[in-house]
């Protein structure tokens, strides 16, 4: 995924962390959504994208079972205090 920057001339010069903090800080949030992707895709190993991609399958697998009416759901508030339960103990 590449952001066109060709109406950006700017962008060509070398800048400095704290510029292109600036610079895209600036940008509207859709732009920055993208740039997240972008960088986490490129630190990412292929192990890593590997595991995102499994639990993504898992994910869909769950959302599909509890559509399903397979997959019971649980109020976030008792799940919650169930945890803070048991992690005082």
């Amino acid at each position: 995924m590449l952001l066109d920057v060709s109406n950006r001339p700017e962008y060509v010069n070398s800048m400095s962390v704290a510029t292109i903090q600036a610079e895209l800080l600036s940008l509207p949030a859709p732009e920055r959504a993208r740039l997240i992707d972008v960088l986490w895709d490129s630190l990412s190993l292929p192990e890593v994208k590997l595991r995102e991609a499994v639990w993504a399958g898992e994910s869909e697998r769950r959302i599909d079972a509890f559509e399903a009416g397979k997959l019971p759901a649980r109020d976030a508030a008792t799940v919650f205090s169930e945890l803070r339960k048991d992690l005082r103990k």
